[in-house]
């Protein structure tokens, strides 16, 4: 059980960001007046917005740098690919293509991707087929250029998008694929990575007029993302799979059945990868998909697991039966990824409002609101991994913006002249909101993945019911409750990680930010001149310009999921419903006193002084804003009390366990300020 870090430790990493942000902005307002229609103006906004971001990121983890060069200083000697130099030809294997190449002539060359042997020895002067031994070295002697960008980032040891492998800034012009084909002078690929670039263009414009007595307030905004990257063309393979329709002409060249879409990509019942004359038959189909949505080889909706079993790989059919890989050497990154597609959306809003009495009016309004995607950051260099296990990339760069549609319906209406009550009911409807899922049935080394995608909903819906008063004898007030029902498949982005197993929840719970009940009141009271009637002591005015507020919030307890077995700092095993169970009540009393002194009565430069002491949580109340899952306890996870947890301490010091787990048990920021 690790609850800290051993004295001394050091951080294994380098790290270099650099962000740019480019806007543009520009707005403008005017009032159209018909000619003869003062009562009919109409006041017009509109504005245009542009803005470009240039991301850049440099990782690098040193510690395995001497080990690494340790390791490999002599792969031109042991058989590995640095053996060989020329290549002859290619050929076949299991539908990929393999470099064949001539014995070692020259070590100085070798496979384009590795490098450190060769330089290593070019750099101090040693014999090509010599032994190295870079323990006989100062660190001050070598230099990361002596590897290779494969040989580093190969070994986990770097990370970097918008410099090279070395942490030089790199240009504007470098694509996507230039990763895939850029070589250094002694021809070692050198894998650079462009910036993340995505860029935004968004307008609106605006009508606020008056018709009879109604207000109208009337717009669109118009936006525009381009992540600006490339994408895959088909998330449930790395390379490009045959349609439907090319099988059935070019492959069978018979008629294609008519319930078969044109689009549906094909899996075969073996895989024919390398069997470039494979005698193609209609009873090798096992089934097709389009999109996630998987068919029998009569068209018909299927679960895959009855396609293919539970763990089983699928084989489709690719475009070619022989292709390079992404990590061979004269890869097409065309057959792989696509353009992302700039996302366009249209954002209509409405308002209104009119009088219904001569003490009330009628408001609404709806509008539609568009959020850019997060987990958006892809690149070539995580893509290159994609089929190694524990490497595939989550982020996803083919995300759509999120999308919020607000409608709200309310009146207002005058109690006396100087109070008023306002009531208004409100609903959100979210989509394509951002959240894991579990992409299975790859034909690759890696047969599943987690990524994200636009696949969650939600809505919000509730009423607000909101008392003002006006000074009244010195006294002021705004009461505001708001009843609210907050819902959906998941709060944020990872809320369905390690649950998705079996396919995303499309059930809705309660969500994390739910408030069922929030009462918000703010009090003042103070003293006005110059028409000031409060206490005078010595002949003066006190409390003249002074006053004292006070804000107060409470709020009923938002959800969290319970867990039924303690563990340390967290729990296991869902104990009733997602988001079933509700913290506590939390209670917020803020104060103000406040007092305004006149410097320069003036009446062409007044100049006043505002001197004013703030306590915040007046009442010191501690109010809970997270728990431990198992317990419900913001101090305790239970653990070391539980049955597991007794066992655990008896298999060690009977004091250090609960020594140092009494350091680690409160969860940080469980409590509001003090």
């Amino acid at each position: 059980m690790e609850f800290h870090e051993n004295v001394g430790n050091v951080q294994n990493t380098f790290e270099r960001e650099e962000q740019t942000l480019i806007t543009g902005l520009a707005t403008l307002s005017f009032d159209f007046l018909p000619k003869g229609a003062k009562d009919k103006a109409h006041n017009i906004e509109m504005g245009f917005l542009y803005e470009r971001r240039d991301d850049r990121r440099y990782v690098l983890r040193p510690f395995g740098l001497w080990n690494l060069a340790d390791r490999i200083q002599n792969n031109n000697l042991n058989g590995t690919a640095l053996d060989f130099t020329k290549r002859l030809r290619d050929t076949i294997i299991q539908g990929q293509i393999v470099p064949i190449y001539a014995p070692l002539a020259n070590v100085t060359e070798g496979n384009s991707d590795f490098a450190f042997p060769q330089r290593y020895r070019q750099k101090f002067g040693l014999d090509p087929l010599s032994q190295g031994n870079v323990n006989n070295l100062k660190p001050e002697d070598m230099s990361l250029d002596l590897f290779s960008a494969r040989e580093l980032h190969e070994n986990g040891l770097i990370g970097y998008n918008g410099f090279d492998y070395l942490g030089n800034r790199l240009g504007s012009n470098v694509a996507f694929n230039d990763f895939f084909t850029a070589r250094g002078a002694d021809g070692v690929r050198t894998f650079p990575v462009a910036a993340n670039r995505p860029e935004y263009l968004a307008a609106y414009i605006q009508d606020k007029f008056r018709y009879k007595d109604i207000i109208f307030s009337i717009g669109v905004r118009i936006d525009r993302f381009d992540a600006n990257t490339k994408v895959l063309r088909d998330p449930y393979s790395l390379y490009d799979l045959m349609t439907a329709k090319e099988f059935y002409d070019d492959v069978l060249k018979t008629t294609k059945p008519t319930n078969i879409g044109d689009d549906y990509k094909v899996y075969l019942t073996s895989s024919t990868l390398g069997k470039v004359n494979f005698d193609y038959k209609e009873d090798n189909i096992r089934g097709y998909r389009l999109g996630d949505q998987w068919y029998s080889r009569n068209g018909q909706p299927v679960d895959p697991v009855n396609l293919f079993g539970q763990n089983a790989r699928p084989f489709p059919k690719y475009k070619s039966d022989v292709f390079r890989t992404i990590k061979q050497d004269g890869f097409d990154p065309n057959i792989s990824f696509t353009d992302y597609t700039p996302q366009v959306n249209v954002m209509p809003r409405l308002a209104f409002s009119f009088p219904i009495s001569d003490v009330a009016n009628f408001f609404a309004h709806y509008d539609v609101l568009v959020a850019r995607p997060t987990n958006n950051n892809v690149t070539a260099l995580d893509y290159y991994y994609f089929d190694d296990a524990g490497r595939t990339p989550e982020d996803n760069a083919n995300l759509k913006p999120e999308r919020t549609i607000d409608y709200e319906v309310g009146f207002q209406q005058k109690l006396n002249n100087w109070s008023g009550l306002k009531i208004a009911a409100y609903y959100k409807e979210m989509r394509d909101m951002i959240q894991l899922r579990l992409i299975r049935y790859l034909p690759g080394s890696v047969s599943e993945y987690l990524t994200y995608d636009n696949i969650d909903f939600g809505n919000v819906k509730g009423f607000t019911f909101q008392y003002d008063l006006r000074q009244t004898n010195h006294f002021s007030s705004t009461i505001n409750y708001t009843l609210q029902f907050a819902d959906g498949t998941g709060s944020d982005a990872a809320s369905q990680r390690g649950i998705n197993r079996n396919g995303n929840i499309r059930v809705l719970s309660p969500l994390n930010f739910d408030e069922r009940h929030r009462v918000t009141a703010t009090f003042d009271y103070r003293y006005d001149s110059p028409a000031y009637d409060g206490p005078v002591l010595f002949g003066k005015n006190v409390f003249d310009n002074a006053g004292i507020n006070l804000q107060l919030t409470t709020v009923s307890g938002r959800p969290y999921t319970k867990r039924v077995t303690p563990t340390p700092f967290s729990g296991a095993q869902f104990a009733g419903e997602i988001n079933g169970s509700r913290l506590p009540w939390t209670l917020n009393l803020d104060m103000r006193i406040d007092k305004t002194f006149p410097i320069s009565k003036n009446p062409k430069t007044p100049l006043d002084l505002n001197v004013y002491l703030r306590v915040q949580n007046v009442l010191d109340a501690r109010n809970v804003r997270a728990v431990y899952t198992a317990s419900g306890s913001p101090s305790d996870d239970g653990y070391l009390t539980s049955s597991r947890g007794k066992r655990r301490i008896r298999q060690y010091c009977v004091n250090s366990p609960r020594r140092f787990g009494s350091l680690s048990f409160f969860i940080p920021n469980a409590y509001a300020r003090p």
